[in-house]
């Protein structure tokens, strides 16, 4: 367990959290230069800068003595490294695209990057709170922090607003709120097509349904039709959402771009409550009404030229009770990330291009035939 220790400069004190370690080499360890050996091992610990800064800081050892990063490391050698955990968990956070955007005690909200994962999201959770100027706890290695716990979805391939919350009971304590439809998510999505807002105001759960199905049984065979349509039906429990689900989301369209690959692309926005898998919910809309969302993921319709992963979809709001303070309003709202609006411009100015070359090509033609046609 690291020890807290003093140390002062012009005359402020700071607390600065130290530990030492201490490992010996194994004949597969043998034969490795000093440097490669520190990134490899504390690859979990450090980010790559600050690996290398603990050989030029000098607060690495082997055998009691100070050595060049270039030092082939033998068998039996004792590598001594001295690490500030304060420092090695800041630098892995700094290393995460993860922005606190409220705090209160046992409950953070974080906006994340796409790429960063669940693992990576509650671990910055945990990180944040031990990194804290007035935190007096204890501080394990960065690699075994106890994690926080997501309460919403954290997919992968999206910017995700997440709550994270430091025990099960305020976690059961969220989904309550999430299940009473307390908690609001705003997600926006760049859909396939020209979409017409009535389409998305008459949608309901039972159309939504109806419409599945019937394209369902047209595509299976009298034997697997009845597994096929239960499949549908089981989908919902499966995720564990509300069988009607699709009813308590609101849609609206915020703009349609012309695109010379996909036709039209539509940038919608959904509000939905009593769900803590929204980026899903509307997935899976839009895909069963005809207009599913630009992206390589499931229920998602890839865009040609389009190579990054995930779906264009991202979060924009959300709106929960505080959990600490009872009967305030917490609102965290982004706007629309520049990814989303860089692929309508882009598409808008391919459209542009060719529109102008068909027609530079219909005038050729034109003047072409007016010139046969000449006596």
């Amino acid at each position: 367990m690291p020890v807290p220790t003093q140390s002062s400069s012009n005359g402020s004190t700071a607390l600065s959290r130290l530990v030492v370690q201490q490992r010996h080499i194994d004949t597969a360890q043998a034969g490795k230069k000093l440097r490669a050996y520190i990134l490899h091992e504390y690859r979990d610990m450090f980010v790559r800068p600050d690996a290398i800064a603990l050989l030029r800081q000098k607060r690495v050892q082997v055998n009691g003595q100070f050595v060049l990063d270039t030092h082939i490391l033998q068998p039996g050698d004792c590598v001594r490294v001295e690490i500030d955990m304060i420092q090695a968990i800041r630098g892995r956070l700094r290393g995460l695209d993860v922005e606190l955007k409220y705090a209160e005690p046992g409950l953070v909200v974080l906006l994340k990057a796409p790429g960063i994962n669940k693992p990576m999201i509650e671990w910055a959770a945990a990180a944040l709170e031990v990194t804290r100027d007035d935190y007096d706890g204890s501080l394990p290695d960065s690699s075994d922090l106890l994690p926080w716990i997501a309460v919403n979805e954290v997919d992968k391939g999206l910017r995700s607003i997440v709550i994270l919350v430091d025990s099960e009971a305020r976690r059961q304590a969220m989904l309550e709120n999430i299940d009473n439809g307390l908690v609001k998510f705003t997600v926006c999505a760049l859909c396939h097509g020209n979409i017409d807002q009535a389409l998305l105001d008459q949608a309901t759960a039972k159309s939504v349904a109806d419409t599945a199905k019937k394209a369902l049984c047209a595509s299976a065979n009298d034997n697997t039709r009845g597994n096929t349509l239960y499949q549908y039906d089981m989908w919902f429990q499966y995720n564990n959402l509300r069988a009607d689900v699709f009813d308590l989301a609101t849609l609206r369209v915020m703009s349609v771009t012309k695109s010379s690959t996909a036709g039209h692309l539509t940038m919608i926005q959904g509000a939905m409550t009593h769900t803590a898998s929204p980026s899903l919910v509307l997935r899976r809309l839009m895909f069963e009404l005809g207009h599913p969302i630009a992206g390589t993921q499931t229920y998602a319709k890839p865009l040609q030229n389009h190579k990054d992963k995930g779906a264009l979809q991202a979060f924009l709001k959300i709106e929960l009770p505080s959990l600490a303070d009872i009967g305030k309003q917490v609102v965290v709202d982004e706007d629309i990330p520049p990814k989303l609006l860089n692929v309508c411009l882009r598409e808008a100015k391919f459209y542009g291009q060719r529109q102008k070359k068909a027609l530079a090509e219909i005038a050729r033609l034109g003047a072409a035939a007016v010139v046969a046609a000449r006596p």
